[in-house]
């Protein structure tokens, strides 16, 4: 029972941790920002940070982390096949993932860091476009391939980006049908 309380604590810290280090990015520049600063904000003592993590930028790179692997574990579940392929079911997994940590991934992917989320992710979705288009496709095309699914991978995140920029005011459900329709004519290619 004690140790479900830590765990709730833990989480606990690491959200109030994980979002005043994005309020502070939308903020100032990442490289100006202390760790005194964020554990001010998430109203946490200082040894608290430093139990968890070494310095700002260890934070930022296990938020990362664990935002990647967690958008990998959602799309992990995505299993097209020949006879019923629809990439609806990946968007929407994926839209929904990043609609549900919006303010983080916003922060993260216009952070003026070296951040990488937005590699990691574009990443994460070119290795499902490669294994859906290796599932679908013959292998006569087996060259260009990877140029494929990278310019399609790299498409899918520039459009989550801009969505989430929130200028056209388009909705998740918007996003999901302009991809969906995007990425049939791309496997059908």
């Amino acid at each position: 029972m004690a140790a479900q309380k830590e765990d709730r604590r833990i989480r606990r810290t690491k959200r109030l941790l994980r979002q005043a280090l994005a309020e502070l990015m939308n903020e100032k520049d990442f490289k100006d920002i202390t760790v005194k600063e964020i554990t001010d904000r998430a109203d946490l003592n200082r040894g608290t940070f430093y139990f968890h993590y070494t310095d700002t930028y260890d934070l930022r790179e296990k938020i990362e982390d664990e935002l990647v692997q967690e958008f990998q574990e959602v799309l992990s579940s995505y299993q097209p096949t020949k006879e019923n392929y629809s990439a609806r079911p990946m968007l929407e997994q994926a839209v929904s993932f990043v609609e549900d940590q919006k303010f983080l991934v916003r922060t993260l992917f216009q952070s003026n860091s070296d951040s990488g989320l937005q590699a990691k992710f574009t990443k994460v979705i070119e290795d499902v476009v490669t294994k859906t288009s290796i599932q679908l496709k013959s292998t006569d095309a087996i060259q260009s391939r990877p140029y494929h699914c990278r310019y399609m991978s790299c498409g899918v995140i520039g459009c989550m980006n801009l969505w989430l920029q929130g200028v056209d005011g388009m909705t998740g459900e918007g996003l999901i049908e302009e991809l969906d329709e995007m990425i049939n004519c791309f496997l059908e290619a």
